[in-house]
């Protein structure tokens, strides 16, 4: 799984390999059903945000009640990254950006960059304006 989603020749291939079961289940129930009336661009990031808000409900929110023994304030830190994740596969895919002309480590480093770094950014974001 990691050599074939890091190696990917370009940031959609990425996310297929990355989560394939994930990828298929939102793309059924959730990319498919708003392309019958929406355009590709909102049909992605819709479909991105979906994922990070559940990845919040399953992952986020039980370690913040765990944490304080409330209900936490909504923490969207995987919404915002994987949104931004949407926005950098539509950029990749509007100016044709590939990597295939990449080596290996590099293409490695170009999807860690676009991996963890929206992730960072949502997390400088969020932090100091949690509750």
């Amino acid at each position: 799984m990691f050599s074939r989603a890091f190696g990917a020749s370009d940031f959609t291939r990425f996310w297929q390999y990355w989560n394939p079961l994930g990828g298929y289940f939102l793309g059924y129930f959730c990319y498919a059903p708003l392309r019958r009336f929406a355009p590709r661009p909102l049909c992605l990031i819709v479909t991105f945000a979906l994922n990070g808000f559940l990845h919040d409900l399953g992952l986020v929110w039980p370690w913040g009640i765990a944490r304080t023994e409330r209900l936490p304030f909504p923490f969207p830190v995987f919404t915002l990254s994987l949104t931004a994740s949407a926005a950098i596969i539509l950029f990749a895919e509007r100016y044709r950006l590939t990597l295939a002309h990449l080596s290996f480590p590099k293409r490695v480093a170009c999807h860690l960059l676009a991996f963890a770094g929206p992730f960072a950014c949502s997390i400088g974001i969020l932090l100091p304006i949690r509750i």
